[in-house]
């Protein structure tokens, strides 16, 4: 059997296996693997939970002869990597893979890639007039915002229109709402509307493994046949999804309605809700107005909590949903002061610049 060797500079194997981590997250450890395959005479390192897939560009590598993919446990290179530094040698031959820094050598058995697997090695390559571009920073935070308060099962659905993406998700009451305007749109994107709903640990796996890019920019395509967006950075990542049960229509509707009937500072209902946690994790929350305050009752089993903001507002409300899942979603609005807008059965959380959206049911006044 051939042999290959090559040279990889270890604090560029280190960054790359940082962003494998990230991209596989809390799976079981024996299905945090890493991958190694050719593609056009450069060696790529491939991570995956499932759903989201990273490619990593590892080093230029000519090849003599074919190299079959193969994979090895991610856990256990990245500890070998994580003290060493200079050039690490990279070998494979027999099926056993060799990694060497001065005095210290790993070998592993590789785990060879079903050939019905093997479609899974290869770069999607873009063109301008299929991409997308926008800042890294701004569609991270979106993406952040619809995602961060979401538990297991929930996914994200991602609008593309009018060289503008949307991006809602719902859970336990909340709805988020963000819109962000492309930057720079290829001729065929700028035409065609996209839609993709992605699961919910994909899309944080996405976010933490994309932050350690430094980057400003970030390319995206879609592949409707595929029901897969693309992403590109410094790597390339796919993430799976389905198509959207909903419109974004409801939402974009009513969220153009909002006027402010209440303002507030972030950090005055970011300390309230903190507090509010006292009474358990887990604990229900209330929001309601009376006279010219904001209550927030919280309570858990044996424990209760209740605060009050004083807060002005025009028309009354009352929210009810669990007091974490609320306190991480105002968090992620980023902005210094909040908007409270009733409408009809609805209560809307607003950043000022009217980008950003919370979406409670209003339960009538107390």
């Amino acid at each position: 059997m051939s042999s290959y060797i090559l040279e990889i500079d270890a604090e560029r194997f280190k960054n790359i296996l940082k962003k494998a981590d990230k991209v596989c997250g809390t799976l079981e450890p024996s299905n945090r693997k890493i991958a190694f395959f050719a593609e056009d005479n450069e060696m790529y390192v491939m991570a995956s939970d499932g759903c989201l897939t990273g490619y990593f560009d590892l080093s230029p590598f000519l090849l003599s002869k074919s190299l079959s993919p193969f994979e090895v446990p991610l856990d256990v290179v990245k500890q070998f990597t994580s003290e060493l530094s200079g050039k690490v040698v990279f070998s494979y031959q027999n099926g056993i893979l060799s990694l060497k820094c001065l005095s210290e050598i790993l070998q592993l058995k590789v785990g060879y890639i079903p050939s019905q697997r093997e479609h899974e090695f290869h770069i999607q390559k873009q063109t301008d007039e299929d991409t997308i571009r926008i800042s890294k920073r701004k569609f991270l935070a979106e993406l952040d915002l619809v995602s961060g308060y979401l538990e297991e099962g929930s996914s994200v659905d991602i609008f593309y229109s009018a060289s503008a993406f949307e991006f809602v998700s719902q859970h336990a009451g909340i709805v988020s709402y963000a819109r962000l305007k492309a930057e720079n749109v290829g001729q065929t994107q700028a035409a065609l509307p996209e839609e993709i709903s992605i699961p919910f640990v994909s899309a944080r796996h996405l976010i933490k493994s994309m932050e350690l890019e430094e980057i400003e920019e970030l390319k995206i395509t879609f592949n409707s046949a595929e029901e897969k967006m693309h992403l590109t950075g410094e790597a390339i990542y796919t993430i799976c999804g389905d198509v959207p049960s909903q419109s974004p229509e409801r939402v974009r509707q009513l969220c153009a309605q909002v006027t402010p009937d209440c303002r507030l500072f972030t950090s005055q209902l970011q300390k309230v809700l903190r507090r509010a946690l006292l009474a358990g994790r887990f604990s229900d929350i209330e929001l309601y107005t009376r006279l010219n305050q904001i209550v927030v009752v919280s309570h858990y089993s044996s424990i209760a909590y209740k605060g009050t903001l004083e807060v002005e507002c025009a028309k009354e409300f009352s929210i009810k949903t669990k007091a974490y899942l609320l306190r991480s979603a105002i968090n992620r609005i980023g902005s210094q002061n909040l908007i409270i807008s009733v409408i009809d059965k609805f209560v809307v959380i607003a950043s000022p610049s009217l980008t950003r959206f919370l979406i409670l049911g209003n339960q009538g006044s107390q």
